[in-house]
């Protein structure tokens, strides 16, 4: 196989395996929690505290 030709194989398989199918019942679950309210849980509320802490933005 030529470098041409892996490369071709190597483009197809990344397209292919970067696309996700879902069924309708699956995406209107994933749309409605994309929609719905986001609260944030415990531990992700101590790291957004730690990281407002520690983090220096340079």
């Amino acid at each position: 196989m030529t470098t041409n030709g892996v490369k071709e194989k190597a483009q197809e398989l990344l397209e292919r395996e970067s696309r996700i199918t879902l069924s309708a019942e699956d995406f209107k679950t994933f749309v409605d929690a994309l929609d719905a309210a986001f609260t944030p849980n415990p531990a992700l509320k101590t790291a957004l505290e730690l990281a407002r802490r520690d983090v220096r933005r340079v």
